[in-house]
């Protein structure tokens, strides 16, 4: 009797190294429709996907498949345009990337209301052969559907959107916790379950797929999230009469004109993921010459997108130019310095509240807020004291909670110790519990602040 061979996902299967969709699969770059007894068939493999969602219509037909596409996505959006293409081609090809190279980066796609951010979105979807799609908004999702969107594919990408919400009439803002992400970038099990079996098992499935986040505002989370990102920013500028043509375009051409592109990405997989290796490993060695760049995972991560830049090139799939690729890799150049320069500076957080202890302290030629006095290299503050001047001077800043979850991060003046008794110069009679830490403006005062 024939065995046929089940996954419970969508997409690119690394046990049987073959793609399974819905109507079709590939293995080796053989294209196979799916038989009529529902299951694929590659020789004395058999298999079939047991998912029902998502559904991706993907068009076999080569006489319809359109590849202009690629010049309409570049006058619509860019460079920006071309850097989300390169994602998205390397999306399919994640779990390749992350059994050669241990990681895959996040992409993180920002830009006002308008920007074009869902028609860019929901164009790149119908290449893989998904109509009317952009993401899903975590925050809407429970944690038991949310789990289930991140492993119901392989070798697709996972798009977050609208995620930045903002406090109204006083309410807290609900937030999505971004670290629960971290060891997506990675592909291992970002959650697991007991199994109702009366014994200890645990069901734990690995990410197999990619993370797209698309919002108004940029990820404010820890420097280990915001290392894994790329970031990129599209903005209304560059919006004209001839963008908005090539937009339209993108918007009424049929899915089964441009879903024809995964078949022959994945067909030459063998080829790209050539080209990937080659080229991700000389783009990471000039980034990390680069001394703008000092953290090696943001060398890494822009690395492997340069490199899936030159995968859709003329040393891949001929979708752009070679003047568009280059500007495109020059683009990730700056990329990654931005996001050095981001990961040098503080915490929004952190910064509102050294802004206001500048302020307070600058009222008054006598310290206020720093125990150790205005003179000393050191700064101590009690968060409650902290709290009271705020609301003398009407200065809004994060809860205490908040603050102290924050406050060990911060750089600009060092974080020494959260719980240290100092002698306080503001009160000779007491010592008092504070939070310390390095003075890095200290050398001279001007109105009590160390400059």
């Amino acid at each position: 009797l024939k065995s046929v061979e089940t996954i419970d996902y969508i997409g690119y299967s690394k046990e049987h190294k073959t793609f399974i969709y819905n109507e079709v699969a590939i293995r080796d770059g053989r294209i196979n429709k799916i038989n009529d007894e529902d299951y694929f068939e590659f020789g004395r493999l058999s298999i079939k996907s047991l998912a029902k969602s998502p559904e991706l219509n993907i068009n076999t037909s080569e006489k319809e498949y359109d590849q202009s596409w690629s010049q309409h996505v570049v006058e619509a959006f860019g460079t920006a345009g071309t850097i989300a293409t390169a994602y998205w081609l390397g999306s399919l090809f994640c779990e390749q990337i992350r059994a050669a190279h241990k990681s895959y980066p996040f992409f993180e796609l920002v830009g006002q209301a308008g920007a074009g951010k869902s028609t860019l979105l929901e164009f790149l979807w119908k290449l893989y052969g998904r109509e009317d799609w952009e993401g899903e908004d975590p925050q809407k999702a429970t944690v038991a559907a949310r789990s289930r969107m991140f492993n119901q594919v392989s070798g697709l990408p996972v798009v977050l959107i609208e995620s930045d919400r903002e406090a109204t009439d006083g309410m807290k803002a609900k937030q999505f916790d971004w670290d629960d992400l971290k060891t997506a970038y990675n592909g291992r099990a970002m959650r697991s379950r007991g199994v109702k079996n009366n014994g200890n098992d645990t069901y734990a499935p690995p990410f197999r797929g990619s993370i797209v986040i698309s919002q108004n505002e940029a990820v404010q989370a820890s420097e280990a999230i915001l290392s894994r990102i790329c970031h990129i920013t599209v903005t209304r500028e560059h919006q004209t009469k001839d963008t908005k043509t090539h937009a339209e375009w993108l918007e009424r051409v049929p899915t089964n004109t441009v879903s024809g592109f995964l078949l022959r990405a994945a067909a030459k997989e063998k080829d790209l993921m050539s080209t990937f290796n080659t080229q991700a490993e000389i783009h990471e060695a000039k980034l990390l010459n680069n001394p703008e760049v000092r953290m090696i995972r943001i060398a890494k991560t822009h690395s492997q997108l340069m490199a899936l830049v030159d995968c859709c090139g003329d040393m891949g799939l001929k979708l752009f130019t070679e003047q568009q690729c280059n500007e495109a890799k020059l683009f990730l150049e700056g990329m990654a310095a931005s996001r050095q320069r981001v990961m040098n500076n503080d915490h929004p957080v952190v910064q509102e509240f050294w802004e206001a202890y500048d302020y307070i302290e600058a009222t008054s030629k006598e310290p206020r807020l720093n125990h150790y006095g205005i003179d000393d290299s050191r700064i101590a503050i009690n968060l409650k004291e902290f709290e009271r001047w705020c609301g003398e001077y009407k200065l809004k800043v994060a809860e205490s909670r908040i603050l102290k979850q924050f406050l060990r991060t911060s750089k600009n003046r060092k974080f020494v110790d959260s719980n240290l008794a100092v002698r306080s110069q503001i009160d000779m009679q007491k010592t008092t519990k504070c939070w310390t830490f390095h003075n890095g403006k200290a050398g001279s005062t001007v109105k009590g602040i160390a400059a």
